[in-house]
């Protein structure tokens, strides 16, 4: 799972991202991310960088917004305790990473802000890594 910095990130050339996106296929590891993440991290004024966006964005499975995901991320930020709308694009992410592991998948989310979405995945093996 990729945070908006992570995929900005990849976009911008980083190495360990570039790395990750290119070979997890290879491996059988899905790399996925919340369409809501994709809009957090896209930047209309870089023009220049729509061609890596479409190369990374056709690896990674872009996971859209339900009911489901809404209702997880609702119950995931009553428990950690943050409210508003800078909480509410990771407790999304959060809840398809949730959501993932609650379906057997192993889940690792990539991110600038392990701490807070270490407590919006307390209870959920979903292992968090700095980006």
């Amino acid at each position: 799972m990729l945070d908006s910095e992570a995929l900005s990130k990849a976009v911008h050339g980083d190495r360990e991202m570039a790395a990750l996106i290119k070979t997890a296929p290879g491996l059988d590891i899905p790399i996925v991310t919340s369409a809501l993440t994709t809009l957090d991290a896209w930047d209309p004024r870089e023009t220049s960088r729509q061609a890596l966006w479409n190369w990374t964005l056709a690896r990674i499975r872009v996971v859209h917004t339900d009911d489901q995901v809404i209702a997880m991320a609702r119950d995931m930020l009553k428990a950690a305790g943050p409210h508003g709308h800078q909480y509410a694009i990771d407790a999304i992410l959060a809840a398809v990473a949730g959501r993932e592991a609650g379906q057997g998948a192993e889940a690792t989310v990539f991110t600038s802000d392990t701490d807070d979405m270490a407590q919006l995945l307390a209870g959920h093996s979903v292992r968090v890594d700095k980006v």
